[in-house]
């Protein structure tokens, strides 16, 4: 099989932090843009923002694949799980922000996700999304300040290897 369609990291990450509000050399790091970013509290807060509207677009996705039966029969547990696994980074995150006297943002009233159709079509715009918020989450990593923050953001990258690894392996490419 070949490989799946990929949204430019600019197209599908900065649209999401400008939506949420994340300052523009965020978005250039997200990008790939070498961004001087000061290590500290202003900088912890915007990456959890970034991530935070990341984790409301994954949520939004499957709570729509599961809802229109877009998600095969035998796969809807995996879309389950992984729309928990979103919650729950999301809940972490927002505390987190929270505690840091922080406003998260809030998901978004709509999403624009396309023509999204059931089966290998669903699950190859999951594969999008969840490879995008991998490769944000990896690329944000080395900005966290708080070792709090850092610990929880290295268990959603987990997670998120995860998601891409089985929606990689069920579509039949490659996992490596």
């Amino acid at each position: 099989m070949s490989e799946a369609p990929r949204c430019s990291r600019r197209s599908f990450v900065a649209r999401l932090a400008l939506a949420a509000g994340v300052a523009s050399p965020l978005v250039a790091l997200l990008d790939g843009e070498p961004a001087a970013l000061a290590r500290g509290e202003e900088t912890d807060l915007a990456v959890l923002y970034a991530a935070i509207a990341l984790e409301h677009q994954a949520i939004a996705l499957y709570d729509l694949g599961l809802r229109r039966g877009l998600v095969p029969a035998g796969l809807r547990d995996y879309a389950i799980e992984f729309r928990g696994d979103h919650e729950g980074h999301r809940d972490t995150q927002i505390a987190i922000a929270e505690e840091r006297g922080g406003r998260p943002p809030a998901p978004l009233s709509a999403y624009e996700f396309g023509a999204l159709a059931a089966g290998d079509r669903f699950l190859r715009h999951a594969l999008e999304v969840e490879g995008a918020a991998q490769r944000a989450y990896a690329t944000l990593l080395s900005r966290i300040r708080s070792s709090e923050y850092l610990l929880s953001a290295a268990f959603v990258l987990i997670d998120e290897v995860r998601h891409v690894t089985v929606w990689r392996r069920v579509l039949g490419l490659k996992v490596y």
